[in-house]
C-alpha cells in the first residue's frame, strides 16, 4: 500500500457566503487571498447554482487507465447539495482550489464531479466552511505514477 502524508493541527475555521452571480472557486480564492490562507480543507459547501461546469473520471489509454472527461455543463437552476475539497499551492506559489461537488437539477436528477474554476456561478447563495491547518502544505506537483499534477501533502 502506498500513501504520502503529513501531520499538523487545525488552526481556524472560516465561514463565507459566495454571492449571487459569483463563481464558487473564485470566491474561495478571493477569501483565501484576503485572509492569507494557503492551505486547508473545504469541509462544508451548500447552496444553489445558475449552472455547473465540471469534469468526471473516464477511462483513458494511458499509464493508469483513467483521466478526466471534456468539461460537462448542466444548466440550472441547480441545488448544490454538497462539496468538499482542498486548498493548496501551485509550484509557483499560487493558490489552487480542488473542489468536487454533487448537485441536482429541477427534476431531482443528481450528478457531479470536479468543479471547473469560472464555471459555477451562484444562483441564490453558497455557504462554505474552510478549515485551515498548521504544519501541512498541500503542494500541486507532477506525479510520475499518474502522469498528472496532484496535490501532495508535505510539511511546512
Amino acid at each position: 500500500m502506498g500513501v504520502k502524508y503529513s501531520a499538523g493541527n487545525l488552526s481556524k475555521v472560516v465561514m463565507l457566503r459566495v454571492l449571487p452571480g459569483s463563481d464558487i472557486i473564485e470566491g474561495i480564492e478571493e477569501t483565501c487571498r484576503d485572509l492569507h490562507i494557503n492551505g486547508g480543507a473545504i469541509t462544508c459547501c451548500i447552496g444553489s447554482l445558475q449552472r455547473a461546469s465540471f469534469l468526471i473520471a473516464v477511462p483513458l489509454n494511458n499509464k493508469i487507465g483513467a483521466g478526466y472527461s471534456e468539461p460537462k455543463t448542466v444548466d440550472g437552476p441547480l441545488e448544490f447539495l454538497s462539496a468538499q475539497g482542498m486548498i493548496g499551492e501551485e509550484k509557483d506559489g499560487g493558490l489552487f482550489v480542488h473542489l468536487h461537488g454533487i448537485l441536482s437539477d429541477k427534476n431531482g436528477d443528481v450528478c457531479g464531479g470536479h468543479l471547473i474554476r469560472g464555471g459555477n456561478p451562484v444562483l441564490i447563495t453558497c455557504e462554505i466552511m474552510i478549515s485551515t491547518v498548521e504544519g501541512i502544505r498541500m503542494k500541486r506537483r507532477y506525479d510520475p505514477e499518474t502522469e498528472m499534477k496532484l496535490l501532495i501533502p508535505s510539511g511546512q
